[in-house]
């Protein structure tokens, strides 16, 4: 079975498909070496499914297995960073982890910690990466769930509730692969337009210092 396919993952389990893709989901938050996975239009399509389904399992169980393996996956993420990350820095890891790496990490959270958590959960990769990193910098552990908490609950809700709502909707069956890749690009600008906006007021408010003596 292709892992990478979304439709055919789903079609395989049948009446499981909310626990398999909750499975996916855990894992490609969870581990780095696996965040390639195709998350985000897993998500829509299992809302989709649920839509129009008669599986023995409830709607609304699926959307909550599927919401507790996001927000779990992405917690163990940042146990691992907490974990690796103090041995790697200390055996002076050049070419994985290091001094300046770290102090970079440090100054990212600083920046963008609460917005990165949150946002980086629409940009594949980054969802697992930036848990890790998280924990490798000893990001507060309560914030670090907080954050975790809204960003599962965004980020399941953007991809699984406009799929089961649009379920229904004859047009948006027959331009399924349209219809997904313009979440998906939509919501992967959101972080990177942050980060851009951010640094655009940082720069008119040092050019207003700078006329301004």
């Amino acid at each position: 079975m292709n892992w990478f396919d979304a439709q055919e993952i789903i079609s395989a389990f049948g009446d499981w498909a909310a626990v398999a893709v909750a499975f996916v989901i855990f894992i490609e938050t969870a581990f780095i070496f696996t965040s390639i996975l195709p998350g985000d239009s897993l998500l829509f399509l299992t809302g989709l499914t649920l839509a129009n389904s008669e599986s023995w399992l409830p709607d609304w169980a699926g959307f909550v297995i599927i919401w507790a393996t996001a927000f779990s996956g992405t917690q163990v993420g940042y146990w691992i960073g907490a974990k690796i990350g103090p041995p790697l820095i200390a055996k002076e890891q050049k070419f994985i982890l290091n001094k300046a790496t770290l102090d970079r990490t440090h100054e990212f959270f600083e920046n963008y910690g609460a917005r990165a958590v949150v946002l980086a959960r629409f940009v594949p990769i980054l969802r697992a990466l930036i848990p890790m990193l998280a924990g490798i910098s000893k990001m507060d552990y309560r914030r670090f769930t907080k954050l975790n908490l809204i960003g599962a609950t965004a980020w399941v809700g953007v991809f699984m509730v406009p799929g089961y709502w649009l379920g229904g909707i004859e047009m948006v069956k027959e331009n399924l692969e349209i219809t997904v890749l313009i979440i998906i690009v939509g919501t992967t600008m959101l972080l990177p337009l942050e980060i851009l906006r951010d640094r655009l007021v940082k720069r008119n408010k040092i050019r207003k210092s700078q006329s301004g003596k």
